[in-house]
């Protein structure tokens, strides 16, 4: 992927793809995971690919691992897209959904600050 408007642009599309029902919340979420994990942008100060790969990835782990619960991870799937569509391009809102998202929602422990 050459810069980070690429990859973005390439999320936009799972994620509406997803809502718009084109495509699964699994295949979708399964799609914007394997864009995260794979060839990332060149470094251009844009960490949203280390995050989404959290996020997507948890997010599909919780279907293959308990796939009695497909429903109630779909629909986590499908807030989730709809909010990053919404937010998406503002680094501060952007910021505060991945914090939500991969620590208060999927449980990702914290960093502990740093000790002085």
């Amino acid at each position: 992927m050459e810069d980070s408007a690429d990859f973005r642009a390439a999320v936009r599309a799972h994620t509406a793809a997803m809502l718009s029902g084109d495509a699964s919340p699994y295949d979708a979420a399964l799609d914007i995971w394997g864009l995260a994990s794979g060839e990332w942008p060149e470094d251009d100060g844009d960490e949203t690919c280390c995050s989404l790969q959290l996020i997507w990835g948890a997010l599909t782990d919780w279907v293959e691992v308990r796939p009695a619960e497909t429903e109630q991870a779909e629909t986590n799937m499908i807030t989730a897209a709809r909010e990053w569509l919404a937010i998406e391009g503002d680094r501060g809102a952007e910021a505060r959904y991945f914090d939500r998202w991969v620590h208060d929602i999927l449980g990702y422990e914290r960093p502990a600050p740093p000790q002085t």
